[in-house]
Parts: C-alpha cells; sequence; structure tokens
C-alpha cells in the first residue's frame, strides 16, 4: 500500500487530549485519523459531534435578555415583514429607535 504523510497544526493540549482518547478506543492518534478520513471518503458526510454546554458569554446574555424581556425592554412583531419594516425605518431614521405602538 502506498501511503504519504499529513502535516497537521494543531495546539498541543488537543494533540494529547486526542491521542488518550485513541488509545482508550485502542487506536494510535494515526489510526483514528485514517479511518476518520475513510469513512468521509465511504459516505461522502462528515459528522462531528459537539459539546452543547454554553459559554459564561452566551449565560450572561440569556440573563440579560431575561431581564430585557421582564422589565419590558423588548420589541415583539406580528411577521417578519414587520420585522423588516421596523428594521428599515431604524434605519431610514439614522437608527433612532422608533417602537411600533402595541
Amino acid at each position: 500500500m502506498n501511503t504519504t504523510t499529513i502535516h497537521v497544526k494543531t495546539d498541543i493540549k488537543t494533540r494529547d487530549d486526542a491521542k488518550k482518547i485513541a488509545e482508550y478506543f485502542g487506536f494510535s492518534l494515526t489510526a483514528l485519523v485514517n479511518a476518520l478520513l475513510k469513512q468521509i471518503v465511504r459516505t461522502k458526510r462528515l459528522a462531528l459531534g459537539m459539546d452543547e454546554r454554553p459559554t459564561q458569554y452566551m449565560l450572561e446574555s440569556l440573563k440579560k435578555s431575561e431581564e430585557d424581556v421582564k422589565a419590558g425592554r423588548v420589541i415583539s412583531f406580528k411577521s417578519g415583514q414587520e420585522a423588516l419594516d421596523y428594521v428599515r425605518s431604524l434605519i431610514k431614521n439614522g437608527k433612532k429607535r422608533n417602537h411600533p405602538k402595541r
């Protein structure tokens, strides 16, 4: 079998963590990368799992949004067109707030 070398730049922690996980499953990091590449070729798809823990920034943004809703500092729209019209009015009026009457 002909082989080639692929050079991949990654930070040391990522490499070391990936190597530990590969070894946990009984693979070398090279074997794991080869299996991933072969799967991509075979399926013509790339499926990656993502850890869905919110960042601190996201948590703070959600908290601020909840506070804004409770304080009535939000605008709701009956349709997407109504929202677009509102944004266009902001642009036309120099980005001054133009709250629709509710």
